[in-house]
C-alpha cells in the first residue's frame, strides 16, 4: 500500500468517526445506524454521477477547488438527496434514481413527500456535517480534499437517510 493510499484511509476513518461523533453526541443518530440495500444502490449511483458532474463545472472552481458555498450546496444537496431515497423506499419504490440538480448551486429541487418536505428544511444536520468536515481539515490538511469530501459527503447522506427513516417510522408508529 502506498503511502497516499494510506494516508486516505486514515482520513477516511477520521472523516467517519467524526461525522457519526457528532451526530450520536447531539442526538441525531440513536442505535445502528441504518442503511438499506436499495438505499446503498441509490447512493452509489447518485456519488458517481456527482463526480462525473464535477468537471461540468470548473468555471466555478476557486484556486483549484469548490467556493464554501458550493462545498455546503453539497452536503445540503446530499441531506436532500437521503431524504428523497428514504421517502421512495419508505412508498415500496425499490429502484431508485436519483438527480444532480442543484448539486453546485444550493438551489435543490427535493421529493420527499410532504412529511419530509416539512421535516428536511427544519434541519441543521448538513450544516453540521460541513462544519465538522471543514474543522477537521482544518486541524489537519486532507491529503487528497476531494476524495475526503466526497467521504464527508457518503456519511451525511448515510446518517441522513438514517435520520430519516427513523422519522419515516416515528410518524407512522404515532398513527
Amino acid at each position: 500500500m502506498s503511502d497516499e493510499t494510506f494516508t486516505a484511509s486514515v482520513d477516511a476513518r477520521r472523516i467517519a468517526g467524526a461525522l457519526a461523533g457528532f451526530a450520536r453526541e447531539e442526538g441525531f443518530v440513536t442505535g445502528p445506524v441504518l442503511i438499506a440495500p436499495e438505499a446503498a444502490a441509490a447512493e452509489k449511483e447518485l456519488f458517481l454521477k456527482m463526480f462525473a458532474e464535477l468537471p461540468r463545472h470548473k468555471g466555478n472552481f476557486v484556486d483549484g477547488g469548490l467556493s464554501g458555498e458550493q462545498i455546503s450546496s453539497l452536503f445540503t444537496f446530499v441531506f436532500a438527496k437521503a431524504a428523497e431515497t428514504a421517502a421512495q423506499l419508505y412508498e415500496g419504490v425499490a429502484d431508485i434514481h436519483l438527480s444532480t440538480e442543484g448539486m453546485l448551486s444550493g438551489n435543490i429541487p427535493i421529493a420527499a413527500g410532504e412529511l419530509l418536505n416539512d421535516f428536511s428544511t427544519d434541519q441543521s444536520f448538513p450544516d453540521r456535517c460541513m462544519s465538522t468536515f471543514m474543522d477537521l481539515n482544518a486541524e489537519a490538511p486532507f491529503s487528497a480534499p476531494l476524495i475526503a469530501l466526497f467521504e464527508a459527503l457518503k456519511w451525511c447522506y448515510r446518517l441522513s437517510f438514517h435520520i430519516f427513516w427513523n422519522y419515516l417510522e416515528e410518524q407512522s408508529n404515532l398513527k
